[in-house]
């Protein structure tokens, strides 16, 4: 998915979470700090977009996305291995991602991969912006 510099995309089921502005920290595998790929940077102001129907990567498929979207900035990042996260640092996200276990599950249905292959995530924290 080439997502624009300036993007950050949302799978649909997050949608009321993020028009509540409940949702302020997700996770994402790897080093996603600019100029990594997918990567930001502290104090970035972004926009959310949802994903109405997925895409693939493999086979080049862009996804479609919703036309709502959300103007974020991000307030910081954090690459971290998951076995040491704590409980706080899941404050802010998603209902299905409170814990480690979570995170790994979670990690392994949107990438398709053994929940055992996520070591490092970095962990983005952002503010809504209207």
């Amino acid at each position: 998915m080439n997502l624009r510099r300036d993007e950050m995309a949302f799978r649909i089921v997050y949608l009321e979470l993020l028009r509540k502005k409940e949702l302020t920290t997700v996770f994402r595998p790897g080093n996603r700090i600019y100029p990594s790929h997918r990567g930001y940077t502290v104090g970035e102001k972004i926009t959310a977009r949802v994903i109405e129907i997925p895409g693939d990567d493999g086979s080049l498929i862009a996804p479609k996305f919703l036309d709502e979207v959300f103007p974020i900035q991000i307030t910081e990042i954090v690459i971290c291995d998951i076995s040491k996260l704590a409980e706080k640092d899941f404050e802010g996200s998603s209902p299905d991602v409170k814990n480690k276990e979570q995170l790994r599950y979670h990690l392994g249905l949107i990438y398709n991969k053994p929940v055992n292959y996520f070591r490092e995530v970095s962990k983005i924290s952002f503010k809504y912006l209207d």
